[in-house]
């Protein structure tokens, strides 16, 4: 009875995800013009110009209507001006007696205190704390990292919120078709960073499947073995990874919870959720710098300065020509969400050959990037 369940769900399976390959290979002209998880040039500047009065979509506060209806703010969208990177915010609302940001962060995450000096500047402007509402906009509802702003933004996605609120614009301009068809690709742009083209088919035909008969309590029961085998497929990755730049580097383990090994970090990182912290691999280059390879969500990594970067140290990090997501840290190139595990990458790595494959890139350019600042 359980290979008769599995079966017709891999069939509905299979059959989303070739919708899903026909929706991710049409053209589409943000990907074109721009890296599609361009947060800066792509993302802001779009959300800004469908959310400003003044856009040249001609169209009013209409969107700007449908985005405060979908976040359930307030409906007086016509008192608002809406600037993009003033005072150094992504995109800043503001009328007489509100003001909201929007801070954006896609493959990024906010450094230092970033969002509390933000959050001081607006204050600045004479707004009090009940009048600022600020939004801290991701992919998968990733937290900030400044600890104290954790209580003062509220989480919006791309999933979800940019989502609804899209798919509402296109409805509300379904007879203007030049821009019917730039929110359309930009939705598939979103369905494509954020995995779920055709999610939405595959869940709902998967829940009528599931409440058949006693199948979602045979699915239910096997939900600890789904665990099993996520934390066995994020070991064995992290196994060859060290495997290939223990030839090159000495690396070792570390983590913020406490643990002692890397199979104890991975066993907590599913199954004990609350209050997880980062883990990974270090190296110490020299007395002053570090490199890190942790766990987010995605893998991350990058060089840690323990001191002041001094000018030498600035010329060799802008001269590996990396595009560095946060302070000289990046994500990886091949995404690998060990939260969601639910992207192509991540799941490929059920394939020895393709763990093996990707865990060689990813230490070849960690290797790469340490060998060239030891070289300069």
């Amino acid at each position: 009875m359980t290979q008769n369940l599995l079966k017709k769900l891999n069939k509905s399976y299979v059959k989303y995800q070739k919708l899903n390959q026909l929706s991710l290979n049409s053209f589409n002209i943000f990907s074109i013009l721009r890296k599609a998880n361009d947060e800066v040039n792509l993302h802001s500047k779009f959300i800004f110009e469908l959310l400003n009065p003044n856009g040249s979509h001609q169209q009013g506060d209409r969107f700007l209507k449908l985005f405060f209806k979908e976040l359930n703010l307030e409906q007086k969208s016509h008192t608002y001006e809406v600037f993009r990177e003033k005072f150094n915010i992504d995109i800043l609302l503001t009328s007489q007696h509100r003001a909201i940001m929007i801070e954006n962060k896609i493959d990024s995450q906010d450094h230092s205190n970033q969002l509390s000096n933000y959050y001081q500047r607006i204050q600045e402007e004479g707004y009090v704390e009940n009048q600022i509402i600020f939004f801290y906009l991701t992919l998968f509802e990733e937290e900030p990292n400044e600890v104290k702003m954790k209580q003062k933004v509220r989480n919006i996605t791309y999933q979800y919120e940019i989502r609804n609120w899209i798919e509402a614009c296109i409805k509300e301009v379904i007879k203007l078709p030049i821009l019917r068809d730039t929110l359309v690709q930009y939705l598939k742009l979103i369905n494509q960073l954020t995995e779920q083209s055709q999610e939405q088919g595959f869940i709902m035909e998967t829940k009528k499947i599931l409440l058949e008969d006693n199948n979602l309590e045979m699915i239910l029961s096997i939900q600890e073995a789904v665990i099993e085998a996520k934390i066995d497929i994020q070991l064995s990755f992290w196994k060859h990874l060290k495997k290939h730049l223990d030839v090159h580097y000495p690396f070792t383990f570390y983590s913020l919870n406490g643990e002692k090994t890397i199979k104890k970090a991975v066993h907590k990182y599913y199954k004990k959720r609350k209050n997880r912290k980062d883990f990974g691999f270090e190296y110490q280059i020299d007395k002053n710098l570090y490199f890190f390879i942790e766990l987010r969500n995605n893998l991350y990594y990058g060089f840690d300065f323990r001191e002041e970067v001094q000018p030498k140290e600035k010329e060799i990090m802008t001269a590996l020509w990396v595009n560095w997501e946060g302070k000289y840290w990046k994500y990886s190139d091949k995404r690998l969400n060990f939260e969601q595990f639910n992207n192509p990458n991540v799941l490929s790595l059920n394939d020895k050959n393709q763990q093996e494959t990707i865990s060689r890139e990813i230490s070849d350019e960690i290797i790469s990037l340490i060998s060239q600042y030891q070289n300069f």
